[in-house]
């Protein structure tokens, strides 16, 4: 049995790629290619569109050449909803295979894909579903008895029982790093050497109101132990990669700084000699400097904190459970320990005003002065799962269901504020700040010291050579915010789509994902050796 993988185009690009030049592996399809592994499978491959540059008719044509008997493909990026949807009815043109759709979008929106060449939809965590789905396929039995998944069945979608969070991460077979070739994977803007990325824990305790984190991967933060990850960073490292990328989306959580500490104990005497590049709260961050410290020895080298607003209400209103006060001491502390820092700010909230995005823009300005390296400014953005996408959807302030835009950058739903008010403002803090940055650190003769400093003059050259490009944005700026208003305008002036599909937005949104049995403790699943 054939299975391929693939990691589909994003139409509108990934910021990350184009503007930084970062581009990680493709964890996720390399944890399903071991999984098909572990049940003897072992004619895998791993194809990610955006780093083997290839276009849908050249993904057709791999496809129809090769003719795999499963086809996985990875939609958490909410905007190659509609690509991977072409991809999908393109294939089925040419033969049958059983074609699977996992992911963030994949989870809650399963109806449309079902409807335009998909098979089989798994929900949420998709490793061991992923193995039953192929066990299954390949011993031709029906589906129905696979928890976690939606298929079709003739004119049915079928969805089976609930399947439980995978408590005990260790269980999992190490993923199949040697699937992708290194050199592809890089993070440009600061220097060279090819990003692997790794996992050593999943879900997310905290409730933001935008995030998609956990309605996916449950409310629940599980890790795996400290020698399953020493074990997959030798491997790494063995296969020589440079950098690489923790991707859970919060590396410290206050129950687990003893096992971090302890983690960056073992780095620093294997001396394993790898830069690190996590993401950060920024409460935890401001009150463990110790922890910084060590890990800044380890290897931490660029750490992502989630700032959101300049605004204590809108903070507040987000559920982030954090203040403006412990945004500016982490940006500190990190800064004082040599690692590069990036931090995420959006605007755009149902809730927010134009003075609250002014606070936001103006605080950029105060994180700067306490040694904030770089900031993305995005658009607050209702992705399908959250419990912003259900309220817009129940209140008809979604203008457009175009998945395209769903980039976190362009406007989709109704606020306090005309969209392309935001679109604007969103440009102008995010080009402000790095003006600012630039005439701050020079006027008051702000230098990074010891290999900060080598990276950073690597990002300074970086920008130079993409400075045509950040041109052309700039000057393709007015036609997009007239777009949007026009795309606005005509949204609330009818109705963009059917009461059928609305319920079904609605009804697949919101459905919880997972079967929980563990009631002792529902935030965190701590793993100790």
């Amino acid at each position: 049995m054939k299975v391929l993988l693939i990691k589909p185009l994003n139409p509108t690009g990934s910021g990350y790629t184009t503007k930084f030049g970062f581009l990680p592996t493709p964890l996720g399809l390399q944890v399903l290619a071991a999984q098909a592994r572990v049940i003897g499978i072992n004619d895998v491959r791993i194809v990610d569109m955006e780093a083997d540059n290839l276009t849908l008719d050249q993904m057709v044509e791999y496809v129809a050449k090769w003719r795999p008997d499963v086809i996985g493909i990875t939609l958490h990026a909410t905007a190659a909803h509609a690509f991977s949807q072409d991809l999908a009815k393109r294939i089925k043109a040419i033969y049958d295979p059983l074609i699977v759709a996992g992911g963030h979008q994949a989870t809650f929106v399963p109806g449309e894909l079902l409807d335009n060449g998909f098979d089989v939809i798994v929900l949420g965590e998709g490793d061991e579903t992923f193995r039953d789905v192929l066990e299954h396929y390949r011993e031709n039995m029906d589906f129905s008895d696979v928890p976690g998944i939606i298929f079709k069945m003739g004119s049915m979608k079928i969805r089976t029982e609930k399947r439980e969070l995978i408590d005990d991460l260790d269980r999992l077979p190490i993923p199949a790093f040697d699937l992708v070739e290194k050199e592809r994977y890089t993070f440009k803007v600061f220097g060279e050497g090819s990003v692997a990325t790794v996992e050593t824990a999943r879900g997310c305790p905290y409730a933001c109101d935008f995030c998609s984190v956990t309605p996916t991967w449950g409310n629940k933060w599980r890790n795996k132990s400290n020698e399953r990850i020493m074990e997959e960073l030798r491997i790494v490292k063995k296969l020589g990669y440079k950098w690489v990328f923790f991707t859970d989306d919060i590396f410290v959580v206050y129950p687990n700084v003893e096992q971090r500490s302890d983690l960056f104990d073992r780095i620093i005497q294997e001396d394993l000699d790898l830069k690190f590049i996590v993401q950060m709260r920024a409460d935890v961050t401001s009150k463990n400097p110790d922890l910084i410290r060590k890990a800044s020895r380890a290897g931490l080298t660029i750490a992502f904190l989630g700032i959101e607003s300049g605004s204590e209400e809108v903070l507040k209103a987000m559920h982030k459970g954090i203040m403006t006060s412990a945004s500016v001491n982490a940006v500190r502390v990190l800064n004082q320990n040599n690692v590069v820092v990036l931090g995420g700010m959006m605007l755009g909230a149902p809730y927010e005003s134009l003075r609250d995005m002014l606070k936001t823009i103006k605080f950029s300005r105060v994180l700067a002065r306490a040694g904030i390296d770089a900031i993305q400014i995005s658009t607050y953005t209702p992705l399908p799962g959250t419990r912003i996408f259900l309220d817009a959807l129940k209140k008809g302030g979604i203008f457009t269901l175009d998945w395209s835009r769903y980039d976190i950058l362009t406007p989709v739903a109704k606020t306090k504020v005309n969209p392309a008010i935001i679109q604007a403002l969103t440009a102008y803090g995010y080009y402000s700040f790095y003006a600012y940055k630039w005439l701050h650190d020079r006027l008051h003769e702000v230098k990074a010291i010891g290999f900060k400093d080598q990276i950073m003059m690597n990002a300074q050259r970086f920008i130079v050579r993409m400075m045509p490009s950040y041109v052309k944005d700039i000057f393709k700026l007015p036609s997009d915010i007239l777009k949007t208003a026009i795309m606005y305008r005509d949204g609330m002036k009818k109705k963009i789509v059917s009461d059928d599909r609305v319920r079904e937005l609605i009804a697949d949104s919101s459905s919880i994902v997972y079967r929980e049995t563990d009631v002792k403790n529902p935030y965190f699943k701590i793993k100790t050796e």
